[in-house]
């Protein structure tokens, strides 16, 4: 699937509530996507960062965005575990998530993804989300 067609998923599956996450899928790799997200102030607590549980719904929702792009299909899947970690602020502005697909079997997939303020290299955060293929 390209770029176009993982937008189009994101517009007509995921609750408006996620859509207003501001994710913009902006690359899709050999291993996984990058994905660019305008946090405004409606995503952070006071000092201009980032609130966890955004930080954590991006995570969970930028993965299955980037299997749903490789496996070029929308096999239903469901979020079956997810750990995040923070390392270090992330601030309000253009934020870049980077997912990498650790493994995409038959039944489950599992992928990493890394939070960094645009142009910088420092990680903010990461997360390691797991999915069980939902199959009829």
């Amino acid at each position: 699937m390209g770029l176009d067609d993982i937008r189009a998923f994101l517009a007509e599956v995921f609750a408006p509530w996620v859509q207003r996450l501001n994710i913009e899928p902006a690359q899709v790799t050999d291993t996984g996507a990058v994905f660019t997200i305008a946090a405004g102030d409606e995503l952070a607590r006071i000092g201009g960062i980032v609130c966890g549980q955004a930080v954590s719904a991006i995570a969970d929702t930028t993965g299955v965005l980037t299997l749903i792009g490789h496996n070029a299909d929308k096999r239903i899947m469901t979020t079956v575990d997810m750990t995040t970690h923070f390392m270090r602020p992330l601030k309000t502005g253009d934020i870049e998530a980077t997912v990498r697909i650790l493994s995409n079997g038959r039944r489950m997939a599992t992928c990493w993804v890394d939070f960094r303020q645009s142009g910088s290299e420092r990680i903010c955060a990461g997360a390691t989300c797991a999915y069980a293929y939902v199959d009829g």
